[in-house]
């Protein structure tokens, strides 16, 4: 296919959703593989470490990290969480592991792409923007922070706060995007089309205050990222319906566990990320360049 031409006020927005990501990691590859690199790429949690393999552009890094090392105890589980403070080894992906799959260091910082990375300060419960190059500290700080769980992770500092997950502020940077007056606004995510959640349980309720009930304000974010997720949806579908953001989702529910064990299961999604994603090109080019 012809190349597709992206206009230079254009950004690309990833949710995230753990292990759902490779999905995500599926349409970023064929992304890559058609040499479509947007200008500047926002991603939360998950979506911030597919972010940096994009920038870096190195497709099938991101598949590769996940399915290699889903039962390597440096990756997921209790040794990952003593090393890096998280259930999944933030350390181990965003250092480590760089010495067995390698990482293009230099087009990740010089290759003229801008990457922001979503997190959300839990003294505040206020999300906060991290763009590559601009930070006083390790940039890899910021997406590990973007990428750390709440009930599942220490909150990683920065500048002498402290952050967790970005989605528990921001699950897609979608209003930032617009309030920083981007043209075309691509947005990746790893739900379909019309998924809400489901308010929750009173023993969640419960556990979120016994977690972090000395942080007020980044408890009411836990309480309330439910409704505020299904507003952003029904804003997100508005903006769709006009034109305005154009959104690549899964065909169909990804039933995957949020820490799934299956790697059988998350290579299949994978490939259908992978495949949806070549799928939905010419979708993709008809919003770009109208």
């Amino acid at each position: 296919m012809s190349k597709i031409t992206i206009p230079g006020n254009s950004i690309l927005l990833l949710e995230g959703g753990s292990l759902r990501g490779l999905y995500t990691a599926g349409v970023l590859d064929t992304f890559m593989e058609n040499d479509l690199y947007f200008p500047a790429v926002a991603g939360v949690s998950a979506g911030s470490l597919n972010a940096m393999n994009y920038v870096s552009r190195q497709p099938g890094r991101a598949a590769s990290i996940n399915l290699r090392y889903r039962h390597d105890p440096r990756y997921f589980g209790p040794k990952a969480a003593l090393r890096g403070g998280s259930v999944f080894g933030l350390q181990f992906m965003l250092h480590d592991v760089k010495k067995e799959v390698p990482f293009d260091e230099e087009m990740f910082r010089n290759g003229g792409m801008r990457m922001i990375a979503v997190a959300t300060n839990v003294a505040t419960g206020k999300p906060a923007y991290f763009e590559k190059g601009k930070t006083d500290f390790d940039f890899n700080e910021a997406v590990r922070a973007s990428a750390s769980l709440p009930l599942a992770s220490t909150p990683v500092m920065l500048d002498g706060q402290p952050y967790l997950d970005g989605g528990c502020s921001c699950p897609i940077a979608l209003n930032w995007a617009l309030n920083q007056g981007f043209e075309k606004i691509v947005v990746i995510t790893t739900r379909q089309k019309g998924f809400r959640k489901t308010m929750p349980s009173q023993r969640m309720v419960e556990l979120y205050d016994d977690f972090y009930g000395d942080k007020p304000l980044f408890l009411a974010d836990m309480l309330t990222q439910e409704m505020r997720y299904n507003t952003l949806m029904d804003q997100l579908d508005e903006l769709e319906e006009s034109g305005r953001v154009h959104c690549i989702r899964p065909n169909d529910p990804i039933t995957i566990g949020r820490f799934e064990g299956d790697e059988n299961k998350l290579l299949d999604l994978y490939n259908r990320g992978h495949r949806e994603g070549r799928e939905k090109l010419e979708e993709l080019r008809t919003y770009l360049e109208k």
